[in-house]
């Protein structure tokens, strides 16, 4: 079975959307988590730059020849290659590697709470919600998918045939 929503052509003209509402109650989930909205306070530590580790020449004894400006050289040299190769991989990881693993990790979490979702309503048997949309709003508690996807299309027909939506409403209004 597809889920989808049905649309349907009352006999009076009227069209009708059936559906199985997927989204869970909002209103609910923010009085119960409304504090998930909270500014948080800036916790700025601060702190000092951290030591670059660059191992400039010491002017000392060194044997090979040469002398001090060869060496300054070369650990200039190697100093700036690590700094730009340093400032390449921030602006690689800042701008490429950060953005695609807190992707995969959106899709993770995503997944995991729709899968939880899902568990939750099968084993807390949490009714679905079947929901009419046309001029009026009607709608209908149902546990149990299939008995959901049953009611969905019962409904369209109903509607189709010309009931009432306060009928179809109190058709399958909870006791």
């Amino acid at each position: 079975m597809a889920v989808r929503t049905v649309t349907v052509q009352a006999s009076d003209g009227v069209a009708w959307r059936v559906r199985v509402v997927w989204e869970p109650r909002w209103r609910a989930l923010a009085r119960r988590f409304g504090g998930w909205r909270r500014k948080r306070k800036d916790r700025d530590g601060g702190g000092d730059f951290p030591d670059p580790g660059l191992d400039l020449p010491s002017g000392g004894h060194h044997s090979g020849g040469g002398g001090f400006m060869s060496d300054l050289a070369d650990d200039l040299v190697v100093g700036i290659a690590i700094i730009i190769g340093l400032i390449v991989f921030g602006f690689l990881f800042w701008w490429l590697l950060l953005p695609l693993l807190l992707l995969v990790l959106d899709i993770i979490v995503v997944v995991l709470l729709v899968i939880a979702g899902v568990v939750g309503r099968v084993l807390f048997r949490r009714p679905w919600i079947v929901e009419a949309t046309g001029p009026q709003k009607v709608t209908a508690e149902v546990v149990g998918w299939r008995a959901a996807l049953r009611t969905r299309d019962e409904m369209a027909e109903k509607l189709r045939l010309g009931y009432r939506p306060e009928d179809v409403a109190a058709a399958y209004a909870s006791p």
